[in-house]
């Protein structure tokens, strides 16, 4: 017999009593959609889709760039090929959109990293799309003031603040008007700390110093007030209650505006003791209730969006190797999940994208969601904007 006839008999022999091994069986895949139906799908065949996003009751915006030398902005319509405008003549880095019928105003970013603004006509007949142009200035957008849309042009020289507001149907100025502060964020003739902004920065918070009662012989407390850059006037005051309330309160919205660098008082965050989520609304806070427990997810991927119709919706990433999976010595899969609030504060889970390797941006159209993927390794844009009907 040769030498290997006496390997394998030998080999089969000391296999003869071993126990046959168990297959460990596969692992069920898991779905890659939970909740909802993808009704749409946009990408670019070159370059990649912007963050500025757009919709109004049918249509849809959204702008493709390359970050060098290309920025079109895109209109989906029902029943109508996409409309395609130029936007580079304005900016190669867009910020917003908002759809004004059969115009749009886009606000971007120029060659210096200051904002500039436009009125775009999106008629297929227009021969120049640019309407008129605002700016440049430090911050830049369309508010609501008196039921009316108005934009905003806020500048920052030192410690002074300009504001100036215009029609978004003209691009004229309405008002405008100067706002001194201190190196503590302090008007020292209305004796106003400020303390955060909102409205595109024509309103100020902070907390203004008690005035001197003659009647009494002395100075009463100081109060909460708002300053409105655009009156010139203290609009409102309110006496502070709780004053431990008021100031962690108010180091809440400070900080929320000094990590977004935005005037919005309408955020969602983790609580101060990291022990839940809050919506933030109008500066006023209002716990979150999720129906999933929290510690499942990474709070580094907490995405909030405060909606008009009085709803909250939040968006948050599994984290695979969270306290419960470690404890099972499994890991979950990495789902981005949706959540839907009322203003109970009760957070329902909506829908579940799989985002093994992928991370997400969201928004609300109505009655609809849209996911922008992520590029690796790139915060600005991403490769795919889909759209999803909740089921």
């Amino acid at each position: 017999m040769s030498r290997v006839g006496v390997i394998l008999l030998a080999s089969s022999a000391a296999l003869a009593g071993t126990p046959p091994v168990t297959p460990v069986p596969a692992r069920a895949p898991v779905p890659p959609l939970v909740g909802a139906t993808e009704a749409r799908t946009l990408t670019a065949s070159a370059g990649y889709i912007d963050d500025a996003i757009a919709f109004d009751a049918t249509r849809l915006a959204y702008v493709v760039s390359d970050g060098q030398a290309k920025s079109e902005l895109h209109l989906v319509t029902p029943g109508a090929p996409e409309a395609i405008v130029d936007l580079a003549p304005l900016t190669l880095h867009p910020l917003t959109i908002d759809l004004l019928g059969t115009k749009a105003f886009v606000v971007g970013l120029d060659e210096h990293a200051e904002q500039v603004g436009a009125l775009i006509d999106l008629t297929p007949a227009a021969k120049k799309p640019i309407v008129y142009r605002v700016g440049p200035a430090t911050n830049l957008g369309v508010i609501k003031r008196d039921g009316q849309r108005r934009i905003a042009q806020h500048r920052l020289e030192g410690t002074r603040h300009e504001i100036e507001l215009d029609s978004i149907e003209t691009g004229k100025r309405i008002a405008s008007r100067g706002f001194e502060l201190d190196q503590t964020e302090t008007n020292k003739a209305l004796d106003l700390h400020v303390n955060h902004w909102s409205d595109g920065w024509t309103k100020a918070y902070g907390l203004k110093g008690g005035e001197w009662d003659p009647k009494q012989n002395m100075r009463m407390p100081a109060v909460e007030a708002t300053y409105d850059l655009v009156t010139g006037k203290i609009s409102e005051k309110h006496p502070i209650g709780d004053l431990f309330e008021q100031r962690k309160r108010f180091q809440v919205l400070a900080d929320a505006a000094r990590e977004t660098k935005t005037a919005s008082i309408d955020f969602v965050r983790l609580a101060w003791d990291n022990s839940g989520l809050v919506a933030w609304r109008a500066g006023k806070a209002t716990p979150l209730e999720l129906d999933q427990p929290l510690g499942q997810y990474d709070a580094k991927s907490l995405q909030g969006s405060i909606e008009a119709d009085g709803s909250t919706w939040i968006g948050l990433r599994i984290d695979p190797v969270n306290p419960d999976a470690v404890a099972r010595q499994k890991a979950d899969p990495e789902y981005f999940d949706l959540f839907q609030a009322g203003p109970d504060g009760k957070a329902v889970r909506k829908m579940r994208v799989l985002a093994s390797g992928l991370r997400f941006r969201f928004g609300v159209m109505r009655d609809k969601i849209w996911l922008l993927e992520r590029s690796n390794g790139f915060d600005r844009g991403g490769t795919a904007l889909r759209v999803y009907t909740i089921n």
